[in-house]
């Protein structure tokens, strides 16, 4: 009989050391697979919160820029502002729409608050503090194994007007025929002016393209007028600009949503949040009634005050244009530069910016001379366009709201010192 020795090396066999491992490994994978879930779900987190707060900014931004008037219906101009800046902003990796209500835009007259739906003469600051109300938008993609299915997100912003470091100008200027130091350089806010200027002419009011300096012929008219302004305004000086041709009014009408080449990008130039136009012209029938334009109301008074009928427009309805607005002697539509079709109400909501709310240098009537050049800069004043022009050759219409010197109306830009008023975020 063979003497057989087994060898005992210490080792288990390999199935059940596989097996064992097979354990270790399926016992890791789960805090592994926990660790993960929380870090892409606070990553998500992380990236709603960040568009939330981006709504906020815009709200509470926009609503600031409303804060240079104050009087009647301010509240509700702020606040529709405020709300339609926030409300095109989405959340939730841009899936879902932001929802501003009311009372998230609050007021206050210091910054600390307290904040309210009221607001005083001494109103400075507006807040937006929107949240997600709806618990199933931000949705924990991992987190609910440990029981965590939503998450609710809030954002604040707290903005004012500020002085801005420059301001961005239409090349039109305004003239006038007071001294400096009269008050409103003899201009009334609400009243229309329109006119054109010529050699000798010293009307109040009356106007004409000028060219600022470092632009150069009507192509550059045209874009400036499309585009932002003359941002980067040189000393305070103006030229007169002659042989102004149809595209600077194709530019123009760009602000009011109406697009004809070579201005028909409206990423490129965007109109105004609303369309509507006002007129003055009035005109005879054939039985010779007098038929007025589409304001003012009631019929055949003095042309003015557009501007708060307009500020609900803007910020609530966004109307786009009316081809009746314009209209000739007979009552027709007049035919705009290149024939363009109104603006979709929806891309007035969606794409429009503060475009008809402008600045025009102000200088001396009786400074004003064609081909004149190095004519003196007054002062700015704050204006708002009336309607699309047909013909530059044409009387166009502005209303006067201010001078940029006493703060009359916000506009952009960047935070400064000297400029006109530009909204700014100070939490």
């Amino acid at each position: 009989m063979t003497n057989e020795r087994v060898h005992y090396t210490g080792q288990k066999p390999r199935n059940r050391q596989q097996g064992a491992v097979a354990v270790l490994v399926a016992l890791a994978v789960i805090p592994l697979v926990l660790m993960l879930g929380l870090v892409l779900d606070i990553g998500h987190l992380y990236v709603a919160k960040g568009e939330l707060q981006n709504a906020a900014d815009a709200c509470a931004l926009s609503g600031a820029r409303e804060l240079n008037d104050l009087s009647a219906g301010a509240l509700d101009r702020a606040t529709a502002a405020a709300r339609t800046a926030g409300n095109r902003n989405r959340v939730d990796l841009q899936r879902d729409a932001v929802v501003i209500q009311d009372v998230e835009v609050t007021f206050s007259e210091a910054g600390d608050g307290p904040f309210s739906r009221v607001i005083t003469p001494d109103t400075r600051y507006v807040r937006c503090a929107p949240h997600e109300s709806n618990l199933k938008s931000i949705v924990l993609w991992f987190m609910a194994i440990t029981g965590l299915t939503d998450w609710s997100l809030s954002a604040e912003a707290v903005a004012r007007q500020v002085g801005g470091q420059s301001m961005c100008a239409i090349p039109v200027a305004m003239c006038t025929t007071a001294t400096p130091g009269t008050p409103n350089l003899g201009f009334v806010a609400g009243t229309w002016y329109s006119g054109r200027l010529a050699a000798g002419t010293t009307q109040t009011g009356n106007y004409e393209w000028v060219r600022f300096e470092g632009q150069q012929g009507g192509r550059d008219l045209g874009e400036i007028l499309a585009g932002t302004g003359m941002c980067n305004l040189g000393p305070n000086r103006v030229d007169a600009e002659p042989g102004v041709t149809t595209g600077a009014a194709k530019a123009w009408n760009t602000r009011f949503g109406l697009y004809a080449s070579p201005y028909s990008d409206i990423d490129l130039y965007p109109p105004d949040r609303t369309g509507y136009a006002y007129t003055r012209y009035a005109y005879s029938d054939k039985k010779g009634k007098t038929i007025d334009g589409s304001w003012p109301d009631p019929p055949h008074a003095p042309p003015q005050n557009a501007y708060a009928d307009y500020l609900p427009r803007k910020n609530v309805t966004h109307d786009p244009y009316n081809p009746m607005a314009l209209v000739d002697k007979n009552g027709k539509p007049v035919n705009l530069p290149g024939s363009p079709a109104p603006l979709a109400q929806s891309l007035h909501g969606s794409k429009g910016q503060d475009r008809r709310m402008v600045f025009v240098p102000v200088i001396a009537c009786q400074g004003w001379a064609p081909n004149k050049k190095n004519m003196e800069v007054l002062d700015y004043a704050c204006a708002f366009m009336i309607s699309p022009v047909d013909d530059p050759g044409n009387d166009v219409q502005l209303e006067y709201l201010g001078l940029r010197s006493q703060g009359a109306c916000g506009t952009t830009g960047f935070p400064g010192d000297s400029g006109p008023p530009v909204p700014a975020l100070v939490r």
